[in-house]
């Protein structure tokens, strides 16, 4: 199983912010097989190996957004903003 990467971001894929967080993540991983989940803040979220709290403030559903960044503080997970 290869190791998850959930971003929470609720800008469109059309987005220039949208496609540089994940071009950036894309580039940062290289050669490391990794999963990448660009997920909206209202939408169900699972966790990955490390979050990434990506651009688009007021988010959509800011408590989902606080609640991720909680339990990846409480899981003890990397967590980027952006």
């Amino acid at each position: 199983m290869r190791p998850r990467i959930t971003v929470l971001m609720d800008l469109p894929e059309s987005n220039a912010p949208h496609r540089a967080t994940v071009a950036a993540l894309a580039h940062a991983i290289g050669s490391r097989r990794v999963d990448v989940d660009v997920v909206p803040t209202d939408a169900d979220v699972v966790l990955g190996a490390s979050v990434v709290i990506g651009p688009g403030s007021p988010y959509r559903d800011p408590e989902r957004a606080e609640e991720v960044i909680r339990s990846a503080r409480e899981l003890g997970l990397p967590l980027v903003g952006t």
